[in-house]
């Protein structure tokens, strides 16, 4: 019976709840269960990192997608053999975890540690940070555009608003603050240039609390689903928002998708790219699939 090390976002809104329900439950199972808080910004990155060289079969994440994509690059970051990845969601979006079904529900979470687990495909980015190249990996989106500038906002809110409001707030003032900026992509496929609002490169279905950018998109499928929105009017930006929480496709002359493995893309002037609400660094960057690259216990897709 494989040990499980969690790794607990320290300021997640519903750590009483981890402690007081799922904890609890999660140890019924008799295993052996070691929780480690985070105490400051990036500890979840160094805590994995440790907890993988010291020969950790399994890690989950309890948080949002940011926990999760700080313990997958101290996974990767680590010399050790890669641990079973999961995650107890307590973020706000938690999208990733929509996508298999996964809920912070203790009966749900018990049967989850007990499953098979899924080999599944992770992206991988090569940027600018800081005067020098790094490499950042994903599981389920990251973007451009407008999603750094969600990120920075969402960061210094409250989040008092509950989830879909606080994501909405800060999407709506991150369309007024942010400037469109012009991009060249390139894949072996096909080519782009132009202004955006958003560039997704997604692994996964959603992000930004459920706007399915990707609702075909499965992450053991071997291919990146891109996500492209040009100039557009504050109009058909919220009728946008609207379709996108539905998961429907959008007919639009501004609006393109994709499908690739292989992506570079560049831009005048230094642009952010997020993943998962961490920033990563700025282009120009080459955006990749590693396929077949981790193991995550997931359910059956959702959507």
């Amino acid at each position: 019976m494989k040990q499980i090390a969690i790794v607990l976002n320290g300021v997640s809104r519903r750590k009483r709840h981890f402690y007081h329900s799922i904890l609890p439950a999660l140890q019924q199972e008799g295993r052996g269960i070691e929780v480690h808080e985070t105490q400051h910004a990036g500890h979840a990155t160094q805590l994995a990192e440790i907890l993988t060289d010291n020969g950790a079969e399994v890690i989950l994440a309890a948080g949002g997608d940011g926990t999760l994509n700080q313990v997958l690059n101290g996974v990767m970051m680590a010399k050790g053999p890669k641990p079973i990845l999961g995650i107890i969601p307590l973020g706000t979006g938690n999208d990733f975890a929509r996508l298999f079904g996964i809920k912070a529900e203790a009966n749900l979470l018990k049967q989850l540690i007990s499953a098979e687990p899924r080999l599944i495909d992770i992206g991988r980015i090569s940027c600018q940070k800081e005067g020098i190249v790094v490499t950042h990996y994903f599981l389920n989106v990251c973007s451009l555009g407008m999603g750094p500038r969600v990120v920075q906002l969402l960061k210094s809110s409250k989040r008092s608003l509950g989830p879909a409001m606080t994501y909405f707030k800060a999407i709506l003032r991150a369309f007024f603050t942010h400037t469109p900026e012009p991009m060249e992509l390139k894949s072996s496929e096909f080519e782009w240039s132009g202004r955006i609002r958003a560039c997704c490169f997604a692994n996964g279905t959603s992000f930004g609390n459920g706007l399915y950018i990707a609702p075909a998109a499965r992450p053991d499928d071997g291919l990146f689903s891109l996500f492209i929105a040009g100039e557009v009017s504050l109009l058909e930006f919220l009728r946008f928002q609207a379709q996108l929480k539905r998961g429907n496709t959008i007919y639009h002359d501004r609006v393109h998708y994709e499908t690739g493995v292989r992506f570079e893309v560049r831009s005048p002037k230094p642009m952010w790219i997020e993943a998962e609400g961490e920033l990563a660094g700025t282009l120009p960057a080459t955006i990749e699939l590693d396929k077949e690259r981790i193991l995550f216990l997931g359910g059956a897709y959702e959507r």
